[in-house]
This record gives structure tokens, C-alpha cells and sequence, in this order.
């Protein structure tokens, strides 16, 4: 997979650009934010790492979590969400002109990886629940996929009419929401959009059957693109982007929750793509790098796909997905 298959320079020129406008809205009720502690263990004791558009970014002196403090209220975030022109623009544009790329790359393996866990943990397949749908692609194929008899859509920016398939759609967030117990929820790229991960999860737990399975994917900060560009990489972005877990810090928070966690991985294919272009533009020197600089820049065909592979199997790449199973 390459990156310009799912979002290209041109897209990602024009929601900069978008996000700069949403950013300069949100940014007049600074006055407003609200400091909180870390999102994973609630401890209070942190370290400044940097300022970016408005916000600042710290780490957590305890587990590592790196989060955005002061931060808009749930209510700033709902309108943010509801009203974002960036977020109107990837709906509309880029999810649109790249769906099949999306779906080939990201979406089926998805839909794969969530039927053969339900076969390994003997999950019941009646219902299932995806939080964050987006565009809602991945409702669309696990429907079409026929072996759950329920499929839910859950997202406020989702509308009704915007999936068939016979998916459920609720336009609201999953605190709020009253339907009946799921045996599956899935969360895509979601938990590091929220106000308090905590009341997140406890609200998916809450949703859950008993032995009920969670698979949700975030950003890892310790993975390799992240770890390397740190303020510089796209993905580190407010306020969108609120929470940046690891391995160990993501797993304190789902026990918290009441949890078991199963199994983490790092499934990333873009990691060396990603700082490979911030040096290409400028943005990043190798100078005192030699090693990065043989083979992101200088043996790249012979060294790239490898290292990305690499990087992956051994849970350092920047994109972690996270198993894990309601306490019976």
C-alpha cells in the first residue's frame, strides 16, 4: 500500500489547509478548555513536550501516555465534529475518490481480522457494533459479509440513508445511546479523537455481552513514524487527535475498565513512508542518522519493505490494534 492510494498530496494540501480554518474556530474558546490529567492511568504529574497550533502536548511522568491538556469540553468537540469543514471535506472527497483503495487495503483485512477472532474466542455472531463509523464502509462490508445478523453504526456525524446493507445507524455517541448488548464492538481510529477515553470505554463495556470482544485501533506514540517525527508528523494534531496511548499504557486503561486484554499488534504499512516524505521535504534531517539515512534514503529499494515488515512484527510501528474481551 502506498500512502497516495488512500489520501494524496493534493487531499492532504487541501485539509491542512481546512484544518487550519477549524482550528482558528475552536482556538477562540481557549478560555474554555479544560485541563485534565493523563487519559490512561489519571495520574496529574506530567512533562511539556511541545506546543502545536494552539495546543500543548505532555507525557505523563507515570506511564508514557502522551495527551493534549487544556483541551475543548465534550460540548466544543460535539459542534467541532458536527461543523468541521476538514472533516465535510475527507466525508465528501477523499473517503468518496478513494473508497476502493480503502477498502481493499484497510477495510476487508478489518472485516477478516474481526470474524476469525469471533471464530478462535467463540464469540456469537447476532450483533455487532462499530463506534466511530466514519464513512461507514466498514458496516457496509461486514453486512455484505452476511455472518452477523445485526450490524450497528454508531457515529454523530453519520446520517441515516448513508449505508444500506440493512445496517442500524444512530447518529449520536455511544454514551448516550440505549440500544440492547452487542457481541462485538469494534472502534477504528476513535479513542484518540475523545474527551475521556475512560467514559469511552466504560460505555463500550457497558454495551457488551458478557465474554463480549473489543477491537479497536489508535495511534501508538512508541511506534516508529511517531517516535521519530514527534511534533512534526501529521497524525500529532489537535483537536482531533487528543491521546496518544502505547502497548503498556492502553492495557492499564482497558483493565481499569474491565477488560482482559487478549492480544496487541502493530499492523502499520506506512511508518518508513511517512518520515521517508517529511525528509524528502525538508521537514527532517538524517545528518546524524547514518542508519535511517541508508535505508529510508539511500538503499530504500532494498532495505524499505523489509524494515516496514519489521517494524510491524515486532509492535513498533505507529498504527496498534488492540484485542480485548469483557471479564465474564
Amino acid at each position: 500500500m502506498q500512502e497516495n492510494e488512500i489520501r494524496s498530496d493534493g487531499m492532504i494540501v487541501e485539509s491542512n489547509r481546512l484544518h487550519k480554518l477549524d482550528e482558528e474556530k475552536i482556538l477562540l474558546k481557549s478560555d474554555y478548555f479544560e485541563e485534565v490529567d493523563c487519559p490512561a492511568c489519571a495520574k496529574g504529574d506530567t512533562i511539556f513536550l511541545w506546543e502545536k497550533g494552539g495546543f500543548d502536548f505532555v507525557e505523563c511522568s507515570f506511564c508514557g501516555t502522551v495527551f493534549v491538556t487544556p483541551r475543548p469540553t465534550k460540548e466544543m468537540l460535539l459542534d467541532f465534529y458536527t461543523t468541521s469543514l476538514k472533516i465535510k471535506f475527507w466525508s465528501e472527497e477523499v473517503y468518496l475518490k478513494t473508497k476502493e483503495a480503502r477498502t481493499l487495503y484497510l477495510v476487508l483485512p478489518r472485516v477478516k481480522k474481526v470474524l476469525d477472532l469471533c471464530d478462535a474466542y467463540k464469540i456469537p455472531m447476532d450483533s455487532i457494533m462499530d463506534v466511530g463509523a466514519g464513512f461507514g464502509t466498514f458496516c457496509d462490508q461486514v453486512a455484505k459479509a452476511r455472518r452477523f445478523k445485526k450490524v450497528i453504526a454508531v457515529d454523530p456525524t453519520l446520517k441515516k440513508g448513508m449505508i444500506d446493507n440493512g445496517v442500524v445507524v444512530f447518529s449520536d455517541f455511544i454514551e448516550s445511546i440505549t440500544e440492547r448488548k452487542v457481541d462485538v464492538i469494534t472502534s477504528f481510529e476513535s479513542i484518540e479523537h475523545m474527551f475521556s477515553p475512560k467514559e469511552f470505554l466504560s460505555s463500550v463495556f457497558r454495551r457488551l455481552n458478557s465474554g463480549g470482544l473489543l477491537y479497536l485501533t489508535t495511534p501508538n506514540i512508541k511506534g516508529f513514524d511517531l517516535n521519530v517525527l514527534k511534533s512534526k508528523s501529521d497524525n500529532v494534531l489537535a483537536p482531533e487527535h487528543l491521546n496518544y496511548f502505547h502497548s503498556k499504557s492502553i492495557s492499564l486503561l482497558l483493565e481499569d475498565c474491565g477488560f482482559e486484554v487478549l492480544n496487541i499488534e502493530t499492523f502499520g504499512k506506512l511508518d518508513a513512508q511517512l518520515v521517508r516524505k517529511k525528509v524528502y521535504s525538508g521537514a527532517l534531517s538524517l545528518d546524524t542518522n547514518p542508519f535511517l539515512q541508508q535505508v529510508l534514503i539511500d538503499d530504500w529499494a532494498i532495505y524499505g519493505e523489509s524494515f516496514q515488515k519489521w517494524l510491524a512484527a515486532n509492535g513498533l510501528s505507529s498504527n496498534m490494534t488492540v484485542v480485548a474481551r469483557k471479564k465474564e
